[in-house]
């Protein structure tokens, strides 16, 4: 009989369904009636959580069958009632079947199949478009079901017999189908004939299928195999696509000329081993292809340099970069390091899915299945992980970014997809073209989920110019242009008599032409995009109609190139052309490259003579890089423009600029304004790709063509510079290397109304604007800002970085002063040379001195990069301040000029402490003049070019800017763009341009602008609203809030004026907003200047309500009426609608206490509270717990003020400022003088104190309310143990060696401080006399001794107690304390230590101890602890407990049957009990 659940074993997907629910009707008519409901049960589970997967819910695995249901019912996913019923009407029978001995009856067990059939008929109804009739359901009846052997009864039409055939040539006459076969399949009839493998049988069959198709045809056929298609491990049958699918996996292709996907290129043997591995459950053959016969490739001396040098750097780090031009090999060469280092499991992850099949062409060519290493992917090899892991043999598994990228652990969408894959503890992970986005965030969190603590990571690139400053010279190995020229021109002389494997590789010329010189006009070349560079962006720009808008001087250029003259222009002469013959221009844009595709085919010279290829016609996307298919039919075209006679010029954006292979093309025209060396290089050398015919000849040389000579000059030098690895190197050697580039490929640019070759010079000095852009890039965290006046520190020099080290440091450890050598005086350009060329040679080939230059060399790095190190602290701030400087944005600026334009306020407020101009010029000498210069040029030409942007779309651009910004201290936090959207967002709303997590700004690829609507949304951020930023420092709040505005505004005037509006409106509006509706007041001048540059740019004649308050923070504290009145009165009197703001957080240290800085935010929050009914602001959270330093009469009237409420508390400060930890965490609160909240005090009950946890709070009111007597009676404080007046009596020298103030205290470091006071060790006669004190020494926990009469506690010292470190953790809610121990009468302890107890019986101080370690008591200790200390108050919830035997806890239990105990004592729920197991770490 079939059964009611067929249509569940149509889908692979719904096949477990179906079994389960096959299962429940045979137990039906089987009379197992609660074996049926429980089945049935397990069923709707299962299908209830894949509804839930469908639809994006996370769903722990701990969530219950009533738990998920809840979910689907609450976000209305279910979208019939009746299926919601059917769900709840199996769950309740199903339980009881499964929890009780009650009988089920029959009728209860036929309902609930019932129920399952409409359940699963919705189910794939609605998820895999199936049309299921809900009422055809039929009772399972007793004779169906009869003696059934196997859950799924097998129909005749799935019974078949897979045969192979090929066409008989013994004739000659059918050549075509020699080396294929064509695996079919068939049905066959009785099966109690002989079924065996190539029966006469099962022959007959086939050759009835095969007779049925082939007599017509005339063809010969030939039978060569036929078995069933039958797999006895699972008892099911399977399709001759089966075996296809097999095939294909392992790499063996369709036949070429031979129509239908059932023929194959191969031969018997392998096509029976495809229907084996299906029948064992395999996807993939094992060493297909692998011919013993083929010659074993040997690797080039180059690529085993790269394995070789790879072996070492494992040896020293984790990670290596292979920066190695294209056809160096690098997929063969890094299959050969697999090999030779026996890497057992593989990860290759790439950008470009594509290139799959190229790894495993190389993985069959390079011999790794005879190695014993399987293969797997999406597409070949095995299909899983976890068949690859079965198959208990090392592997190479091979896996797009994409796709990796939509899992839900790296912030996709689905939850369980590359589950496997993340878990596998991968022994090498290979990220091929790793420029194309390793340090993008998708690509960061997918690599620190795969690479583990002992994996290593080996990026390949041929364009590494992102991330190659990741890299030290150990780690990176490179094979650039120059060196596979001089590797050709070489081989002849080291190799006599052997093939040159270089001799196919074409020479590279580059040709520059001036575009500016004949096309002056003022809009091509543009502000702020550099003095010469030519904007084809603009030249090229088309109009609505998709015409160009200047497209006579498009004509005019197009003459300009065809036409004879002294230029020799590549197009110029018909020899030229001929020569040339097929060319790749690389455009701006798509519409660029569709108009001009028109303009050249009505041109009289290109018109003729070419054919036209435009590749991005009908593309969506300027970014989108192709495919193989591209690239064939690429190949086809030109093939066909050969066979037509004609030249073809193809048009590209950046399709085929990488990866692809076009042999036949011969040059490269940019006409496009990247300046990505990345990008350039890609497209550039396309063209060197080795080309033979008999039409043309050999290819021997071929040609860079660029319209932007100052824009291929800086390219071709940061590409030679970089690839010399981290840091410049002397200027002889730059030389050397630019001259040796300049042999290989002669660069030539006008000169006189000619072409002549470029000097080296003019190259070398493009070298400073790389540097300069690589500083601007990182915030000047990097070393491209520096000179090499840091290889030649004297001694004057050492004492005054160890005296800014004192300065700068943060720490005891960073101020510390360094130790370096300085009798090396740096290298000169003799030693350097002979460093240089030494380190080429194998360690063993070096004499003694060329070791010691390369030794001298690698000192001097080191000492660079400490002094690097401390400039640091420095160096981050100067980019913001840069950004803000009121000066031309084309002007230079020099360090002295930087340093001079910045007033004396500002300098105090962004600086370090103590770092004053004058201090600061000393170290002025280390930083490169020309980098500062020119990196100072881009930042404000960055800005400046946003000056004609689109509003919204400068608003991305302005963050993107801020981002390179960096953070350096707690006193300047900077509020990231992120945070800026998630706290507007999550309180007044208006146009986020983040996802609702706040984590990702893009999504599917496309930007994110999403408008959120609050309660206060229409109060604040409309045209008639005033809105006040306190204390700006970088503009992007009010920009957050000027934006949303324009964005409500830019609708309605789309809609009013039917979109007739142009740029200068949108400019208008946005004035308007700025003018009327934004208001600012900073506390520096500086910061004024960078708040008005983020929302007017360079536009100096807006009016911008931007205000300096001079004194804002002495005057608010002086009195706060006052200085609101003041703020009113700069702004007109002004009535804000709300005052929004991140307010400075800590005064400058003071006091003898230097690491203390005071809290000034509070002083702010009053301030603003006085400004404006409504505010919402962003400060450290200490105060919600009455903690940290705001006074304590404040911290009450907030946590009492009814008008105040916390939106949004993060207990990491890291999540919120990078590197910045701020303890107790961060909040985003807000207050409305108009609206009634509960205040703190109330609404947390007994704590009277914020506690982020409901459940928390619930669990503190049971215990509280509980007969409640406080630990903290017994706890007593780091401070209980005393000097008394008798110590200082005797030793009279010691209060000198105190601190003023604590003459008494036992302080943490009393054993450094007065070691004449305590003893070692002393006699047991003496015992009587002495108290043992423990304490720290040398980060080590010691006890010395010292006489009773010199300590004074009343407490516990001659109790048994528990001591504990008074400073634990960092506030992180459930972490552990730091090793409790007891200590026995006649101890005391330094102020390191706190203690617990005035126990009279060691066992009671045990079972404190084990207090201490209970989940449930710290729960309790952190709805107090927000920071690293303990003090008394924080121990105040926690109830006190009897320790001895008659208490009402079994002390002898583990410290988890304890927490049990205290659970069922306070009666707290299941939910309470797993808060505090799931947020708790255990401790023992």
């Amino acid at each position: 009989m079939q059964s009611n659940f067929e249509f569940l074993n149509k889908d692979i997907l719904t096949q477990q369904y179906y079994e389960k629910a096959n299962e429940a009707e045979l137990s039906y008519v089987s009379q197992l009636y609660s074996a049926t409901l429980v089945a049935v049960r397990t069923v709707a589970e299962n299908v209830a959580r894949e509804v839930a997967d469908l639809n994006y819910l996370i769903i722990d695995e701990r969530d219950t069958f009533d738990n998920v249901l809840k979910r689907l019912r609450q976000g209305n996913y279910i979208n019939k009632d009746s299926v919601v019923k059917a769900f709840y009407d199996i769950k309740g029978p199903g339980n009881a079947a499964a929890h009780t001995l009650e009988k089920a009856s029959q009728e209860e067990a036929l309902k609930s199949l019932k129920n399952l059939y409409s359940l699963c008929a919705w189910f794939v109804n609605t998820y895999y478009d199936e049309d299921v009739d809900t009422s055809k359901f039929k009772e399972p009846k007793k004779d169906q079901y009869l003696y059934q052997t196997t859950s799924r009864p097998t129909s005749n039409a799935e019974k078949n017999l897979i045969y192979i055939q090929t066409v008989d040539n013994s004739s000659g006459n059918f050549d075509v189908f020699e080396g294929n076969q064509k695996i079919g399949k068939t049905g066959v009839g009785d099966l109690a004939k002989d079924n065996s493998d190539n029966s006469d049988y099962l022959r007959s069959w086939a050759k009835k299928r095969i007779n049925s198709y082939m007599t017509t045809s005339g063809l010969p056929f030939k039978l060569e195999w036929a078995e069933l298609a039958y797999r006895s491990s699972d008892g099911l049958w399977f399709s001759d696509h089966d075996v296809h699918y097999v095939l294909e996996r392992s790499g063996i292709k369709h036949s070429k000329d031979l129509a239908g996907k059932e023929w194959f290129a191969t031969d018997l043997e392998t096509a029976k081993r495809a229907i084996k591995a299906v029948k064992e459950g395999k996807t993939v053959l094992d060493k297909v292809g692998s011919d013993e016969n083929k010659p074993k490739i040997v690797l080039r001396p180059e690529q085993q340099e790269a394995v070789d040098k790879t072996k070492a750097g494992f040896k020293t780090g984790q990670k290596m970069l292979w920066n190695a031009k294209m056809r160096f090999g690098k997929t063969l060469t890094a299959l050969e390091l697999i090999k030779e280092e026996k890497y057992k499991k593989v990860l290759i992850m790439t950008h470009r899915p594509v290139v799959d099949e190229g790894w495993f062409d190389d993985f069959k060519k390079i011999k790794m299945p005879d190695a014993g290493y399987a293969y797997g992917s999406k597409k070949l090899g095995h299909d899983s992980i976890t068949e690859l892991e079965h198959s208990n043999k090392p592997y190479v598994y091979f896996a797009s970014i994409q796709d990796l990228g939509g899992s839900e652990a790296v912030g996709g969408k689905i939850s369980d997809k590359n589950r496997e894959l993340f878990a596998i503890n991968w022994d090498l992970v290979i990220v091929d073209e790793a420029h194309e986005g390793t340090q993008t965030e998708l690509t960061q969190n997918i690599l620190d989920l795969v690479v583990k603590r002992h994996t290593k990571e080996l990026d390949l690139s041929g364009t590494p110019f992102n991330i190659i400053s990741d890299y030290d010279e150990d780690h990176l190995f490179t094979w650039d242009y120059t060196m596979e020229q001089e590797a050709k021109s070489n081989w002849a002389k080291i190799h006599p008599g052997v093939k040159n494997p270089y001799a196919g590789l074409p020479k590279v010329s580059m040709f520059t032409f001036e575009m500016n010189k004949h096309f002056n006009d003022p809009r091509f070349v543009g502000e702020g995009l550099g003095k010469y560079t030519f904007n084809f962006k603009e030249f090229f720009r088309t109009d609505q109609n998709g015409k160009f808008v200047y497209e006579s001087d498009i004509e005019h250029f197009l003459d300009n190139i065809t036409n004879p003259g002294t230029t020799n222009y590549p197009f110029s002469t018909r020899e030229f052309r001929n020569r040339l013959r097929h060319t790749l221009w690389v455009l701006p844009g798509i519409k660029e490259a569709n108009a001009l595709e028109k303009l050249l085919k009505k041109h009289k010279v290109f018109g003729t003579e070419y054919r036209i290829l435009n590749v991005v016609r009908n593309d969506k996307s300027d970014t989108v890089l192709g495919t193989d298919n591209d690239a064939k039919k690429e190949n086809k075209a030109i093939a066909q423009a050969d066979k037509d006679g004609l030249k073809t010029i193809t048009l590209t954006v950046r399709k085929l600029t990488t990866g692809a292979t076009i042999p036949e093309w011969t040059g490269v025209l940019f006409l496009s304004n990247t300046n990505s060396a990345m990008q350039y290089l890609q497209a550039a050398f396309r063209a060197q790709t080795p080309y033979s015919s008999p039409e043309f000849g050999k290819k021997e040389n071929c040609y860079i063509f660029d319209f932007a000579p100052d824009r291929a000059l800086t390219v071709m030098a940061e590409s030679t510079s970089l690839a010399t690895g981290v840091g410049k190197i002397q200027t002889k050697e730059q030389r050397a290397r630019m001259a040796k580039l300049m042999n290989f490929l002669p660069i030539l640019g006008e000169s006189n109304q000619q072409m002549a070759p470029l000097k080296v010079d003019s190259l070398l000095s493009k070298l400073k604007r790389a540097y300069a852009e690589k500083a601007v890039r990182t915030g000047f965290d990097d070393d491209s800002i520096y000179s090499d006046q840091l290889l030649m520190i004297k001694d004057a020099d050492l004492q005054a970085f160890n005296h800014l080290k004192g300065i700068i440091g943060t720490t005891k450890k960073d101020k510390k002063p360094m130790k370096v050598d300085v009798n090396h005086q740096g290298l000169d350009e003799e030693e350097y040379d002979k460093a240089e060329k030494a380190r080429k040679k194998k360690p063993r080939e070096r004499t003694p001195e060329e070791q010691a230059a390369i030794d001298k060399a690698k000192s001097l790095k080191k000492q660079r990069r400490t002094m690097i190190s401390i400039l640091r602290g420095i160096s981050i701030r100067i980019p913001m301040m840069i950004y803000g400087m009121d000066i031309k944005f084309d002007e230079d600026v020099s360090i002295k000029k930087f340093v001079d334009n910045i007033d004396d306020i500002s300098w105090e407020e962004f600086m370090p402490k103590g770092i004053t101009k004058e201090l600061f010029n000393q170290f002025v000498k280390y930083y490169d003049a020309d980098v500062f210069i020119e990196a100072g040029k881009i930042i404000r030409r960055q800005v400046k070019e946003l000056d004609k942007a689109d509003p919204l779309e400068r608003v991305e651009k302005i963050a993107d800017i801020f981002s390179t910004f960096r953070n350096p201290d707690k006193e300047t936090v900077l509020t990231p763009w992120r945070v800026v959207n998630m706290h507007l967002g999550k309180t007044i709303g208006g146009l986020s341009f983040y996802d609702k997590d706040y984590q990702y700004s893009y999504e599917d690829g496309n930007v994110i602008r999403r408008w959120i609507q609050t309660e206060y949304t229409d109060q604040t951020l409309t045209r008639d609203a005033h809105v006040l930023e306190i204390n700006s420092k970088t503009g992007l709040y009010p920009l957050y809030v000027a934006t949303s505005i324009y964005w409500r505004e830019f609708q309605k005037m789309n809609e009013q004026t039917a979109g007739k509006f142009n740029f200068e409106d949108e400019l208008l509006l946005w004035q308007r907003i700025l003018r009327e509706d934004i208001f600012l007041v900073a506390k520096t001048p500086m910061a004024k200047e960078i708040a008005r540059r983020t929302l007017a740019g360079y536009h100096s004649d807006w009016d911008i309500n931007a205000e300096y308050v001079e004194n804002i923070v002495k005057d608010a504290k002086a009195d706060v009426k006052k200085e609101t009145k003041k703020i009113e009165g700069l702004f007109r009197n002004m009535k804000f609608d709300v005052v929004i703001g991140n307010p400075p957080y800590q005064d400058q240290a003071h006091g003898d206490q230097s690491n203390f800085t005071a809290p000034i935010y509070n002083e702010f929050m009053d301030l603003s509270y006085k400004l404006s009914d409504l505010v919402t602001l962003i400060t450290p959270a200490r105060f919600l717990f009455n903690a940290g330093s705001t006074p304590k009469d404040w911290n009450q009237k907030m946590l009492m003020d009814e008008h105040f409420k916390v939106v949004k508390y993060i207990q990491r400060s890291d999540e919120v400022f990078p590197n910045t930890d701020i303890k107790g965490g961060i909040i985003i609160s807000l207050r409305d003088n108009n609206e009634v909240f509960a205040s703190i005090y109330d609404r947390y009950k007994p704590a009277h104190i914020f506690v982020p946890e409901n459940d928390l709070i619930s669990i503190l009111q049971k215990v509280y309310y509980s007969n409640f007597t406080s630990l903290s009676n017994i706890v007593y404080s780091r401070t209980s143990f005393k000097f008394t007046k008798k110590l200082h009596e005797d030793f009279p020298n010691a209060v000198n060696k105190l601190s003023k103030g604590h003459a008494f205290d036992v302080s943490s470091n009393i054993f450094e401080r007065l070691p004449e006071v305590f003893e070692d060790s002393i006699s047991n006669q003496e015992k009587e006399n002495y108290y043992a004190i423990i304490g720290r020494l040398n980060a080590k926990r010691v006890k010395k001794y010292i006489k009773k009469e010199y300590i004074f506690n009343s407490h516990n010292i001659e109790k048994y107690k528990v001591f504990l470190p008074q400073v634990n953790g960092n506030g992180t809610f459930g972490e552990t304390l730091s090793s409790p121990f007891v200590a026995k009468p006649g101890i005391g302890s330094t102020e390191t230590f706190m203690s617990i107890g005035a126990f009279e019986d060691e066992n009671e101080a045990l079972a404190a101890k084990k207090y201490l370690c209970t989940k449930f008591l710290r729960t309790l200790l952190d709805i107090k602890k927000t920071t690293q200390h303990n003090p008394v108050i924080t121990w105040s919830f926690i109830p006190l407990q009897d320790f001895t035997f008659n208490s009402d806890i079994d002390w002898s239990k583990s410290v988890h049957e304890i927490d049990q105990q205290l659970y069922k004592k306070y009666d707290l729920s299941p939910d309470e009990i797993n808060f505090i197991e799931t947020k708790v770490q255990a401790m023992e």
